[in-house]
């Protein structure tokens, strides 16, 4: 309903059953295709027909392809087969006389360097740093990118640069860990991006903010809150692209799931958790020991270690992008070399409609 109170087109192609609820979805579409012999819509079929009314009748009169095309004109398109529904489907795009709010940009130049080698950039164990720089110089235009605040804050790479013709801000891991020189980078950059109406791009390796007394004594708390803030308020379209590891906080700060940016895609190699195996598994065992310690209980260590290889084992395996995709976590695993042209698709699927940055932030915790 919200859709077309929009005004945003609405095509169905039928390639099987669409059943009860499910034949609402074709019946509301502003265009429908059904296929010979393949298509099935009814809001009851021959089964419960016989139940409710005691009629006999068959899939194809009660709800076939011809049927709908000829006789009850729930069909606008009838298909002979799936290649010539997709035909359809197509010719119907082609007069929707749609318009962008932006035009398309244009040819793009490629990136001077090879995307082939994407897939060898992420090392097999993520504690082993990486240059995010080599992943964003086979992504962008002309590998042309210009870094904002370099010097400062060096475990974010931040800059500007185009991406099939479209400007982005990229905002990428270096080396891990998120310190407060960092979150205030991200936090700036983040509002020139709202200032100028561009798109951000989160590309992913962190294991989250640094935590210790000297981190939070120097106020990690605020500094990690201003670049939360800063992403939670941004009205520009955000895309993140998950490539090492995504932990804790820091998955929020770079705009994880739960900051619903517009797509998030992630590498084969990523993994993502609110903690990292080893980490989690040890803190259960030091809560596990202080609390035999306060009973006066002598500890199991031999339980200890079975429980730490257990939940080890079980974080490990839940923080592998199969299992978060087939969560629904992200919007898809992708080949690492396949990323410029996932994110060209999603950037011009994102100026469809207008891109405007926020211009208020609340109040920033200084």
């Amino acid at each position: 309903g919200d859709v077309r109170a929009a005004g945003i087109p609405t095509v169905a192609v039928v390639f099987g059953n669409s059943t009860a609820g499910g034949a609402y979805v074709p019946g509301m579409s502003d265009h429908t295709v059904m296929i010979k012999e393949r298509s099935k819509v009814f809001l009851g079929g021959p089964p419960l027909v016989k139940m409710a009314t005691g009629e006999e009748s068959d899939d194809e009169s009660l709800g076939g392809a011809e049927m709908h095309a000829r006789t009850s004109g729930l069909a606008d398109h009838y298909a002979l087969d799936e290649h010539d529904a997709l035909r359809q489907a197509r010719r119907i795009v082609a007069r929707l006389n749609w318009r962008k709010a932006h035009p398309d940009p244009g040819p793009a130049e490629p990136p001077k360097y090879d995307e082939d080698e994407l897939i060898g950039i992420v090392p097999g164990d993520l504690k082993i740093p990486f240059d995010p720089r080599e992943v964003i110089g086979r992504l962008v235009d002309g590998s042309d990118f210009d870094a904002f605040k370099p010097l400062y804050g060096t475990s974010l790479v931040t800059g500007w640069a185009r991406l099939h013709g479209y400007p982005v801000g990229i905002l990428a891991n270096a080396q891990g860990v998120l310190f407060s020189e960092e979150s205030q980078k991200a936090a700036q950059f983040i509002q020139l991006a709202n200032q100028r109406d561009i798109p951000l791009l989160f590309l992913h390796n962190t294991t989250g903010y640094m935590v210790g007394k000297e981190y939070e004594q120097g106020g990690i708390i605020k500094h990690g809150a201003m670049m939360i803030n800063a992403v939670s308020n941004s009205r520009v379209p955000h895309l993140s692209v998950l490539m090492g590891a995504s932990y804790g906080a820091g998955h929020y700060g770079m705009c994880g799931r739960a900051y619903d940016p517009r797509f998030l895609f992630a590498w084969p190699s990523s993994k993502s958790a609110v903690m990292g195996p080893q980490q989690l598994a040890g803190v259960l065992s030091i809560v596990a020991r202080a609390s035999s310690a306060a009973k006066g209980l002598p500890y199991d260590d031999e339980a200890d270690a079975g429980l730490r290889a257990m939940v080890e084992q079980q974080i490990e395996s839940e923080s592998l992008p199969v299992f978060l995709s087939g969560r629904l976590y992200d919007d898809g695993v992708i080949d690492p070399r396949d990323t410029r042209t996932v994110l060209g698709m999603c950037l011009s699927a994102i100026h469809t409609a207008p891109v405007e940055g926020a211009r208020g932030f609340g109040v920033f915790r200084m």
